[in-house]
């Protein structure tokens, strides 16, 4: 298991989300990106529509990357 630092102040307990107040934590994302406990360990992180354009970019980028390197692997073998 890993260990994942998390800002205290952006820490949201999942319970939160049952009790109606899920617009208020949602509300947090548009500074910060909140994280959701779950046992008292961060299980998810919430991200706003720009978070996850970047996101998406990155998985991109790095898919890309993983290609042109197994590419250039192939090529010095041949």
């Amino acid at each position: 298991m890993s260990n994942v630092a998390v800002p205290v102040d952006t820490m949201v307990p999942v319970s939160r989300f049952g009790r109606g107040t899920a617009t208020e934590e949602f509300a947090k994302v548009a500074d910060d990106r909140p994280a959701v406990l779950k046992n008292s360990q961060p299980a998810y992180s919430i991200l706003n529509a720009h978070g996850c354009v970047r996101l998406r970019e990155a998985e991109e980028e790095y898919r890309r990357l993983t290609n042109e390197e197994a590419r250039h692997d192939v090529s010095n073998n041949e």
